[in-house]
C-alpha cells in the first residue's frame, strides 16, 4: 500500500454561503471549519509539540502493515495486553510486562518511547493515568490500530464508559487529519441555562473545536476531554488548517493514515463475552 504525505494547496475553497465555484472555474472544495494546530482549552486535552521520528514511524508502519493489513480486507485491529506489577515480573529480554504482556514487541517499544516523551509535557496526574506506578495492581491495556483511506473518518463518540478507563493516547502515522471535538449536549444545556452562550467568541464556552493532528503527532485525552466531549474524524479528502507561520488557512490533502490508540480497560472489562467494544 502506498502512503501519500499531506500536501498544502491554495486551491479555492467554496464560501460557506455560496454554491458556486470560483469565477475562474478552478476546482473548489466545500468549506470546512478552520482547524487549529494547538490544543484548544478543553481540560485534559493535550497535543504534544514533539513528533515521532521518521525512523520510528517507518518501523511501526512497516510492522503494522506486514502483520495486520497487507493482503487483508480489514481496516481495524484490536490487540490486548495485561500488565503485571513489579512484584510479579521483571524486565527480561526487553519484554517489560508492566507495559502490557501479550502486545507485540514493537508496540511495547512504542509505549516505552511514549512514556519518556510524554513525561515533560503533561501533568503528573495525567501521566500516572497513562503509565501507572509499578506497584499498581495488574490491568489490561488495549491497542487499537485503524487504517483510514482518504475520505474516511469515524463518527463522533465518547469511548465506552463501561469498558474503558480514563487516559487515552492517540498517534497519527503517515498522514494528518482533523479531529473534531464537540461538547456533550448535557453540558451545552447547562451552559445555556447559565446564560453563558451569549458570547460565542469566548473560548471557554465554545461547543466545538477542530484540531489538526499532523503526521507523527501524539494526542492525549483525559478528564473532561475524555468524558465530557465527543471526538470524531470527519470523512473527507481535504482539511482546512490554520497556517503554521501566519493566520492564513491552507488546504491539506489527506493521505492514507494509520492511527494507534492505547487505552486501559476497566476491571473485568476484558472478560470474553462482555459488552460491545466497537467504539
Amino acid at each position: 500500500m502506498t502512503f501519500k504525505a499531506a500536501e498544502c494547496t491554495t486551491s479555492p475553497v467554496e464560501s460557506e454561503y455560496s454554491g458556486t465555484d470560483s469565477l475562474f472555474d478552478e476546482p473548489s472544495i466545500p468549506a470546512h471549519p478552520v482547524a487549529i494546530r494547538t490544543a484548544p482549552p478543553i481540560p485534559g486535552l493535550f497535543i504534544l509539540p514533539v513528533f515521532l521520528s521518521r525512523e520510528l514511524e517507518d518501523e511501526i508502519v512497516a510492522q503494522c502493515m506486514r502483520l495486520y493489513f497487507e493482503d487483508r480486507d480489514v481496516n481495524q485491529i484490536m490487540l490486548f495486553g495485561r500488565t503485571a506489577s513489579s512484584t510479579e515480573s521483571e524486565v527480561e529480554d526487553g519484554n517489560d510486562e508492566s507495559m502490557g504482556n501479550g502486545l507485540p514487541p514493537f508496540l511495547i517499544s512504542l509505549l516505552h518511547h511514549l512514556s519518556e516523551t510524554l513525561r515533560p509535557w503533561i501533568p503528573d496526574t495525567v501521566y500516572d493515568l497513562l503509565f501507572p506506578p509499578k506497584d499498581t495492581p495488574p490491568r489490561a491495556r488495549q491497542a487499537i490500530l485503524n487504517l483510514y483511506r482518504p475520505g474516511e473518518g469515524i463518527t463522533a463518540h465518547v469511548d465506552l464508559l463501561n469498558r474503558f478507563d480514563d487516559g487515552i493516547i492517540g498517534i497519527s502515522f503517515r498522514s494528518g487529519c482533523v479531529m473534531a471535538f464537540q461538547r456533550l449536549a448535557q453540558d451545552e444545556e447547562n451552559l445555556n441555562a447559565e446564560g453563558r452562550h451569549c458570547d460565542a467568541s469566548d473560548p471557554d464556552v465554545r461547543d466545538r473545536w477542530d484540531l489538526y493532528l499532523p503526521e507523527g503527532s501524539i494526542v492525549v485525552l483525559s478528564k473532561d476531554a475524555r468524558y465530557r466531549w465527543t471526538h470524531g474524524i470527519p470523512g473527507r479528502t481535504h482539511d482546512l488548517v490554520q497556517g503554521e507561520d501566519s493566520a492564513d488557512a491552507c488546504l491539506m490533502e489527506r493521505g492514507t493514515r494509520l492511527s494507534i490508540t492505547f487505552r486501559w480497560l476497566l476491571p473485568g472489562a476484558d472478560i470474553v463475552g462482555g459488552p460491545d467494544v466497537s467504539s
